[in-house]
């Protein structure tokens, strides 16, 4: 186990079971981030990560603190939406803090990244990003993220950035919520490790973010290595009003070029209420 990992459990909330705790001991072992992941919260069930995290955050906890459940009840997705979070998934959340302002509207399509790559290196699943949030194989959704963050006066205090992996679990589990979902599990027709697909994620993000604080024009050419939208079919509603056009590019990290009646039009990722992608 590493020196510099820590283990909490809350009052209040149920202990990891024993199945839980082996996992957990294996990320301990296989961790190769600096920071995040070096403070861990294990739970067994809880309402959200999100939920633990934020008030974690108000109580100071340190940059990089990750917050783990087997199981949500009330799992978040964008704009409120509701998270199906059987146990055999990955629920998980990182409090992010001293972020540069530049990065802290990219944070869910850096996020979303970091596990498209992991997913292709340690399985050989060719895991794509999906703007603006989402991780799918051959179109379905395998994974989906989710940031949040408090500002104090003019500077970001935290940034929570929300993961949910569907992993080994049936696909079947998702169909009456989402059809087009699927696992890890259904795609290399077995279980995965989820310990280590845990810590390749929380390596490879830790990788991107300094790349981006040194060198952020790198960051354009490997996320359209792992691009699932460019030249696809697009519909976004921002403020009741629809776009519908084709995915032309990343104008940014945040933002979309649309394509849409003749036009080039700048889709930021904040302001899109929902996105779909017809065909």
């Amino acid at each position: 186990m590493s020196a510099h990992a820590k283990i909490l459990c809350l009052a209040g909330m149920r202990k990891a079971d024993s199945t839980s705790e082996y996992t957990f001991e294996s990320i301990l072992r296989r961790l190769e981030t600096k920071q995040l992941g070096r403070n861990i919260i294990w739970l067994d069930e809880c309402t959200s990560t999100n939920d633990v995290a934020r008030n974690l955050a108000s109580q100071n906890a340190p940059h990089g603190s990750l917050i783990i459940s087997t199981t949500q009840t009330r799992g978040q997705g964008r704009h409120g939406r509701h998270w199906i979070s059987p146990r055999g998934g990955v629920w998980m959340t990182l409090i992010l803090r001293l972020l540069p302002p530049v990065l802290i509207e990219s944070i869910p399509l850096i996020g979303a990244l970091a596990v498209a790559t992991s997913i292709h290196d340690y399985l050989q699943i060719d895991g794509r990003v999906r703007w603006p949030n989402d991780v799918v194989v051959e179109g379905s959704k395998v994974a989906g993220l989710i940031a949040e963050g408090r500002q104090q006066g003019n500077s970001q205090e935290y940034v929570l950035l929300g993961l949910g992996i569907n992993a080994n679990f049936e696909s079947c589990e998702l169909q009456h919520v989402d059809a087009d979902a699927t696992t890890l599990k259904d795609l290399n027709r077995g279980p995965v490790d989820t310990a280590k697909l845990i810590c390749n994620v929380l390596l490879e993000l830790e990788e991107l973010l300094s790349l981006a604080e040194s060198d952020s024009n790198q960051l354009p050419e490997l996320l359209r290595k792992r691009d699932f939208s460019i030249g696809r079919s697009v519909r976004v509603i921002i403020n009741d009003r629809p776009i519908v056009g084709v995915f032309a590019d990343y104008e940014s990290f945040d933002a979309a070029i649309v394509e849409s009646e003749g036009k080039r039009m700048i889709v930021p990722a904040a302001s899109a209420i929902l996105v779909e992608y017809p065909d």
